[in-house]
């Protein structure tokens, strides 16, 4: 088979694949689970892992790397233009690094995401979850956008108090990075990240001057100190906690709402006993989690996987929603079920570059869900299921909007 016809065959980023990645996933993993494409826009060769045990391996395979150039020949090097040097400053954080430098900058940001840490932050990320459903009550209104009413200012909100930036400008920053990470044009991204620097460098002189409690100013300290992280390195690591620090927990919100929605009889059992929301959280990660693939690795080397040659300088992807329904790990893969144990799930990731703010979206999306199930216990999707909108790239699973009726139906 020609590799245009191996092309052909899956259309991963076609509209339907978009709103249903799992009918085709599922036909992946049984034909073809070590499967070759080619970005329709970059052009580039993507490897497309979908069994559970491949995208363990694949994630802990240090053949595979987050740095591009280790994956080029110096003469494959010397043709490449010049980076821009802007858009090289915010990619220079832990998730596009491999050891040492990932291990060092990774060291600076954990002791804010222990569990412990986290735990903390239960009772304000509580009170900030009230406050938004206070306010849609006061509304009036008899429906709601939960992605923009409740889904996203609740996690934008606690990310940018904890790294001390104001969360009255969380609109802006929310622009600002989804067009950085998912906007194809250049000139357009370039533009969203000279205005994303032009906004944090008075931040990190105001710390400089006046350190605060806040992520930002113990960042900045260490930077000051010259032999741990760099000023591009700051930048970079800020937009990363920024962008990943609620566009993932959005998802989890908005995604595990829906599985709850179109399971009544499990938001049933749920309603009918809130010790299981941790059970329940785990599933909602596994049944629709909130990221569809991993983020780039290169191979390092020639590999031989699978039956296929995976050449150096390819681009491997891990589908961790056609993971999390891989029928040889998960018993009835496609049913939702609250109280499924165990759920070894891999929606963070897995190896060294596991999800670093775990802790933080599982908790936020169990303080979220719980409090929006307490206040409306009617709640109903308002639209059609078919009519949903799905983000149409293939990173993040998110939904452009959630229309929910806060009584139900009569």
């Amino acid at each position: 088979m020609s590799i245009q016809d191996t092309i052909n065959t899956y259309k991963i980023w076609s509209p339907e694949a978009r709103h249903n990645p799992q009918a085709l996933y599922a036909q992946m993993r049984r034909e073809a689970p070590v499967y070759r494409a080619i970005g329709p826009v970059s052009g580039n060769t993507f490897w497309f892992f979908t069994r559970y045990d491949d995208c363990v391996a694949a994630l802990r395979d240090n053949r595979f790397g987050k740095v591009f150039t280790r994956s080029r020949t110096p003469e494959q090097l010397a043709q490449l233009p010049p980076p821009n040097a802007l858009l090289a400053t915010i990619d220079t954080h832990m998730l596009n690094l491999d050891p040492p430098d990932h291990t060092r900058l990774r060291g600076l940001v954990h002791k804010a995401f222990t569990p412990t840490m986290i735990e903390n932050l239960r009772t304000r990320t509580g009170d900030i979850a009230d406050a938004l459903l206070n306010d849609i009550a006061a509304s009036g209104a008899e429906t709601m956008n939960l992605v923009d009413d409740f889904a996203f200012p609740l996690p934008i909100t606690v990310i940018a108090e904890l790294l001390g930036i104001p969360a009255a400008d969380r609109a802006q920053f929310r622009e600002w990075t989804k067009t950085i990470i998912f906007t194809p044009t250049l000139d357009v991204r370039i533009a969203a990240g000279m205005q994303l620097i032009s906004y944090l460098q008075p931040i990190f002189a105001a710390r400089r001057r006046d350190p605060k409690d806040d992520l930002i100013s113990a960042l900045v300290a260490v930077e000051e100190a010259g032999d741990k992280m760099d000023q591009n390195e700051l930048i970079s690591m800020v937009f990363l906690l920024l962008a990943a620090g609620h566009e993932t927990t959005v998802n989890l919100i908005t995604n595990g709402m829906l599985a709850l929605l179109e399971h009544p009889d499990e938001m049933a059992k749920l309603q009918a006993d809130f010790g299981l929301m941790k059970t329940a959280v785990e599933e909602m990660l596994r049944y629709n989690g909130p990221v569809e693939t991993t983020l780039s690795r290169w191979a390092y080397d020639d590999i031989e996987w699978g039956g296929q040659i995976i050449q150096r300088g390819d681009m491997i992807m891990a589908a961790l929603l056609a993971a999390n329904r891989d029928p040889d790990v998960f018993p009835d893969p496609d049913r939702f079920d609250i109280a499924r144990t165990p759920n070894k799930h891999i929606a963070f990731g897995g190896g060294i570059h596991y999800c670093i703010g775990a802790p933080l979206a599982r908790l936020e999306g169990t303080v979220a869900i719980e409090a929006l199930l307490r206040r409306f216990p009617n709640m109903a999707l308002d639209v059609p299921r078919e009519s949903l909108v799905w983000n149409d790239q293939i990173i993040f699973r998110g939904l452009s909007a959630l229309p929910i009726r806060l009584r139900g139906r009569n």
